[in-house]
């Protein structure tokens, strides 16, 4: 059985500052890349841009796409102590061409690489993967701006 997130909260993971609503056209790669441009502010004094773009481009490739339409990037890092989040919302979403599905939604997700960390990174997958249906996908796309879309979210969960 999955135990609850044992106090990580989304609502001090998921700020507004880190939703973006992605406009035009974007590929699975590209999403990825531009929201891992996004987070590395909050990083940069852990670890390196090239070392960041490198791992998260590394486990993105084997990283699948919910049949939902969510897809949900996630690395693991030992420098960090903490998760990092940030969220693409695609109103036109990409076709992904391993799956063949429409994505309107994309978490990146970072995670400490501790032992300690590691039934909480599934328990986030699993909460994530159970929360982000196709119904609340178009919820969070239809909201009027990265608060809205956050206030959304945090009364999800």
């Amino acid at each position: 059985m999955i135990k609850q997130l044992d106090s990580v909260s989304f609502a001090y993971l998921l700020k507004p500052e880190n939703v973006f609503f992605l406009k035009g056209e974007f590929s699975r790669e590209s999403a990825v890349g531009f929201l891992t441009e996004k987070i590395y502010p909050q990083l940069e004094n852990v670890i390196s841009g090239k070392m960041l773009s490198q791992k998260v481009a590394e486990v993105e490739s084997s990283n699948q796409v919910l049949e939902t339409g969510f897809y949900i990037p996630h690395a693991k890092f030992t420098e960090i102590g903490r998760f990092y989040m940030a969220l693409g919302l695609l109103p036109s979403g990409f076709n992904d061409q391993a799956s063949g599905l429409t994505v309107k939604a994309v978490m990146l997700l970072l995670s400490p690489n501790k032992p300690v960390f590691f039934q909480k990174h599934l328990n986030m997958l699993s909460k994530l993967s159970r929360i982000f249906q196709p119904a609340f996908i178009e919820t969070l796309l239809s909201s009027s701006s990265p608060e809205a879309a956050c206030a959304i979210l945090h009364k999800a969960i």
